[in-house]
């Protein structure tokens, strides 16, 4: 190696070193790269911790509202008004049948009457 000049040895070596990485360069990208691993550990445990979460809301649908008091009573006085109603018309309509029925039977007498009258004379 005496053959070669110092000066030129320094050259070669500088040039070879700068191709590679030192060992402290080294260190330093290996503490990065644990540093990002890291992080990137703690964001796949909150991301399976929201995925976790996402779930049981599917699994579990939410509760159904409690059925609101008031709403149930009005529905039973709706109920019982418009039953009370229905009796209502149809008491109605039987008393304009009975009308109907004792205007044709007066008429009918009516009739009856006057022919009577009409065969008298």
């Amino acid at each position: 190696m005496r053959l070669i000049p110092s000066r030129l040895r320094r050259a070669v070596r500088s040039r070879i070193d700068a191709r590679y990485v030192t060992k402290a360069e080294h260190r330093k990208d290996i503490k990065d790269t644990l540093w990002e691993v890291q992080l990137l550990r703690r964001e796949v445990v909150s991301l399976r911790g929201e995925v976790d979460r996402l779930r049981q809301a599917i699994i579990t649908p939410p509760k159904a509202p409690e059925p609101d008091p008031r709403g149930a009573d009005a529905h039973r006085l709706a109920t019982e008004t418009a039953e009370a109603l229905d009796r209502l018309l149809q008491n109605e309509i039987l008393v304009w049948q009975a009308i109907d029925a004792l205007r044709a039977e007066l008429r009918t007498e009516f009739r009856a009457r006057a022919t009577v009258a009409a065969d008298a004379e």
